[in-house]
């Protein structure tokens, strides 16, 4: 590891605290692993940040190599599916960032559930953003299986699809001012009919290309969010699980047997004298 700036310490500590707040937060423990003597340790050391933390904020900084996620054929314009794979197993903590990661990303509340084995995570949005596909459907399916996990993140586009009606009415309204033009039907207006059903075309079709630009940058940002939720995991995996250090067991050779002690006569009569 090459020598870190200030600026980059500061980063990295900055992660750091943020993860082990992570873990204090939640039910779920990780094995320690010994980290090596740095500067950064030794920063983290004095504001009280456990090194295993600095440990995972360091490998998020230099960089986690993961598998590329893939967009699922589903058939359907409206339906889009990420899948993706990681290394590990969940345990709370990891479930507590995942879950904070989720929520982050769609602004929303959700719930977790767990059925047939597998754990699900879904968007549940305040009214009035229930009312819409695309706020109240993130769902992520979280399925465990011989220390690997695989990830499936869905969402429906119908509310994007629904945008699609107002640019196909004006370009119906566009074709039958210049079928009226073509079939010498518009009278002394041909010339202004066909330049406003030009521009209703043009326009019609630069919203729709928006649209779909749309429904891209929601793909995208989907496959952000899964590599991002690999990243956790990987990370996890890579730096070991945490553990607190336990209170040192008690010798019991140190201590004589209970047998060699001395007798103590005890009277039925005596009592505390004042």
């Amino acid at each position: 590891m090459g020598k870190l700036t200030n600026e980059e310490m500061k980063e990295i500590i900055r992660r750091a605290s943020i993860l082990q707040k992570f873990h204090e937060q939640s039910l779920g423990q990780r094995n320690r692993q010994e980290a090596p003597d740095d500067p950064v340790f030794e920063i983290g050391d004095s504001l009280k940040i456990k090194r295993h933390f600095i440990q995972e904020a360091l490998l998020e900084y230099e960089g986690i190599q993961i598998e590329d996620p893939v967009v699922v054929d589903t058939d359907s314009n409206s339906q889009v599916e990420i899948q993706g794979y990681a290394n590990g197993s969940i345990d709370g903590s990891l479930l507590n960032e995942i879950r904070a990661q989720l929520q982050y990303h769609f602004n929303t509340v959700g719930a977790l559930s767990r059925r047939k084995g597998n754990i699900y995570w879904k968007a549940n949005p305040a009214f009035p953003a229930r009312l819409f596909d695309i706020t109240r459907t993130p769902e992520l399916e979280i399925r465990e299986k011989n220390g690997r996990v695989k990830l499936s993140m869905r969402q429906s586009l119908k509310t994007l699809n629904k945008l699609y009606f107002p640019p196909l009415g004006v370009s119906f309204g566009a074709f039958m001012m210049f079928a009226a033009v073509v079939f010498d039907q518009a009278g002394n207006d041909e010339a202004p009919m066909l330049i406003v059903s030009a521009i209703l075309l043009l326009g019609s079709f630069g919203f729709s290309r928006l649209v779909k630009a749309l429904k891209r940058r929601r793909k995208r940002q989907l496959l952000e969010l899964v590599e991002t939720i690999q990243q956790i995991m990987e990370r996890r995996f890579q730096t070991g699980r945490y553990k607190e250090q336990q209170k040192p067991e008690i010798d019991m050779e140190e201590f004589q047997d209970i047998d060699e002690l001395d007798e103590i006569e005890i009277k039925p009569h005596s009592g505390i004298k004042s």
